[in-house]
């Protein structure tokens, strides 16, 4: 993971430096650098399924921005970029020889440590607006869009007094998707993701039917970097 972080930042160095060689006339665009801390909860739960401790996302990409009109501040965004998830509640996961099997854990003080882990490559599509000018670096903006993302690894992580162990490559859907809302002024900007599918992969789903319409909700900061 972190040979892969180094790789995109360097990737995304080289395009931030290119997109700020640019002169004040009527073909700028808004090519950014974006980084997104958010806090990571669950929809369509079990009743018992509770999520403890602190959940979080991190992404970190670049956007090329399309302008679609002649004033430039409507248009699209394409984008490529990485993201690492972690959730912590209590459905515990363990490994059978017949594939993977959840059990929600009631007494949370029994554990140190429940979460999964995973890493995503994430492609988002924005249809935006701003008030940019050429001259003007600080603005507002509202940005819709979809991101699709691939989860290449994961890992679930258990800790107790009694038993300490770790599973890989879960039994998530390896391509996720996801309706998005970005608005704010200048680097600041609230970011929200509503996933469009459940989490879990459809084996998994038909041994455990109450965690079949699980879905992801994303709340936090995302910065816009010119």
């Amino acid at each position: 993971m972190h040979k892969v972080i180094l790789i995109f930042c360097t990737l995304f160095i080289s395009l931030y430096s290119f997109s700020q060689n640019k002169d004040l006339d009527d073909k700028y665009r808004e090519d950014q650098i974006y980084f997104g801390v958010y806090y990571n909860s669950l929809l369509n739960k079990p009743s018992d399924f509770n999520q403890n401790k602190f959940s979080n996302s991190i992404n970190l990409g670049f956007i090329r921005d399309f302008p679609l009109n002649v004033n430039r501040n409507f248009g699209i965004g394409i984008g490529l970029g990485i993201s690492r998830s972690s959730y912590n509640h209590n459905l515990k996961i363990t490994s059978e020889s017949s594939g993977f099997k959840g059990m929600i854990v009631d007494d949370l003080s029994t554990f140190n440590k429940n979460k999964w882990i995973y890493n995503e490559i994430e492609a988002p599509f924005e249809i935006r607006w701003r008030t940019s000018r050429p001259e003007i670096y600080k603005f507002w903006r509202i940005y819709f869009g979809i991101k699709t993302s691939y989860i290449f690894s994961s890992k679930f992580k258990y800790d107790s007094t009694n038993k300490t162990y770790s599973l890989s490559n879960l039994p998530f859907k390896k391509f996720q998707s996801g309706a998005t809302i970005n608005a704010g002024n200048n680097s600041w900007n609230l970011g929200i993701y509503f996933g469009l599918q459940s989490i879990f992969n459809e084996q998994f789903e038909k041994k455990h039917l109450e965690f079949k319409n699980i879905k992801q909700f994303k709340v936090g900061l995302i910065f816009y970097i010119l």
